[in-house]
């Protein structure tokens, strides 16, 4: 009974040992979820603003990623789906898009819009958060 019970302090022993070895301090914090938000958009077509969609509402799942636990983002990703309306013209377009920033100076997003009169837009754009200067990126666009 006295070997059987060392065995098993012994086991215990070595059993905390171990984990607290394998421990080891993580600074960083990733965390996801779900909310809905507003939306609105410039559209492209090519260098050439086609639309401006507002209003409209999405659903966001954002993965975001805190290096040193400071509250201060390191990266964000936000994946959207939703509807928004042509400011112009009324069309309702279903809208996926995809949001980028590292805490940085830019912030990209990519957008495949289709909408209720056939048009069709995906794009990329970036905006510079210091001077708010508008990047286009590659647009492909199927207008009726």
């Amino acid at each position: 009974m006295k070997t059987k019970n060392l065995l098993i302090c012994i086991c215990l022993l070595i059993g905390v040992t171990v984990s607290h070895a394998f421990a080891q301090k993580n600074d960083k914090k990733t965390e996801q979820g779900w909310f809905e938000s507003g939306y609105y958009t410039p559209v492209f077509c090519g260098d050439a603003m086609t639309d401006y969609l507002w209003p409209g509402t999405v659903r966001v799942h954002y993965v975001k990623h805190d290096k040193d636990r400071d509250g201060i983002v390191e990266w964000e990703i936000d994946q959207m789906k939703g509807e928004a309306v042509s400011y112009f013209t009324g069309e309702v377009f279903k809208v996926k898009e995809i949001d980028k920033t590292d805490n940085t100076t830019y912030f990209t997003w990519h957008y495949n819009l289709k909408g209720s009169f056939g048009n069709h837009y995906i794009g990329t754009l970036t905006i510079d958060l210091n001077t708010g200067e508008l990047i286009i990126g590659k647009t492909v666009c199927t207008e009726n």
